[in-house]
């Protein structure tokens, strides 16, 4: 059952002061701190806010879980997204990577490689993984694009990449009712949720993208053939050559 949104926020408010100690622009100090409690902070971060994205997230990668793919928890964290799809395919090949040690230490239970690293710069060859995902990750980077660029690098050919983030609400009012709620994520968990110029994407036939809870989450997913560095999408490319 979820927790009701107000308690979630007071319950969000306690486990944040428990952080106030390592420099939110510090990420690796920030997680490594968060280890301990972290689990119980997502939870109460899906109740908020994110659970239907995450819920978006894992519908798309049902297909894309078959036995033998070789899949990559970019920002594993404490291995919540990985246990996942391990219990819908046991008998993926699982790598996971995280900045904070901390965080990674908390995936020991289970099965596949895992890496100490950046998102920003992925110890893997081109095209190693059939999946990449990555969640609540992109928005603690200093260039998110870079990172979605990485995690296309490291893509199949006819793989499929699927990421969430904390993205910024359209609107006035949807910016000031999320204020605390952003405001919190920015100084506990070194999050800002990104505006429209600052999200990685690329239109194109094999990509979609949706908003939820008031536009305050995002999930994405984008094929190999994506470049979220193009200076023009795919469409408006087309219209004009025609």
């Amino acid at each position: 059952m979820s927790v009701p949104v107000h308690h979630s926020i007071s319950d969000l408010t306690e486990d944040l002061q428990l952080l106030r100690a390592a420099p939110s622009d510090d990420v690796q100090a920030v997680y490594d701190r968060a280890a301990s409690s972290y689990d119980r902070f997502r939870e109460r971060w899906l109740a908020v806010a994110g659970r239907s994205a995450e819920q978006a997230m894992l519908d798309d990668l049902a297909a894309a879980l078959t036995p033998g793919a070789r899949v990559l928890d970019a920002g594993c964290g404490t291995g919540a997204l990985s246990r996942q799809m391990l219990a819908r395919c046991p008998t993926i090949d699982l790598a996971m990577l995280d900045l904070s040690a901390g965080m990674l230490a908390r995936t020991a239970d289970l099965p596949g490689e895992r890496l100490q690293g950046s998102v920003l710069e992925l110890p893997f060859a081109d095209g190693a993984f059939d999946v990449v995902v990555s969640a609540w990750v992109i928005e603690t980077v200093v260039d998110p694009r870079a990172a979605v660029t990485e995690f296309l690098r490291v893509l199949a050919r006819d793989g499929l990449l699927v990421y969430t983030f904390c993205s910024l609400p359209q609107g006035w009012a949807s910016r000031t009712g999320s204020a605390l709620l952003r405001s919190m994520v920015k100084h506990g968990f070194a999050g800002e949720f990104l505006d429209d110029t600052h999200t990685p994407w690329h239109d194109c036939a094999r990509s979609h993208r949706r908003s939820f809870h008031g536009g305050i989450t995002t999930e994405i997913a984008l094929g190999a053939c994506c470049d979220v560095n193009a200076s023009v999408l795919p469409r408006v490319a087309d219209a004009l050559l025609r």
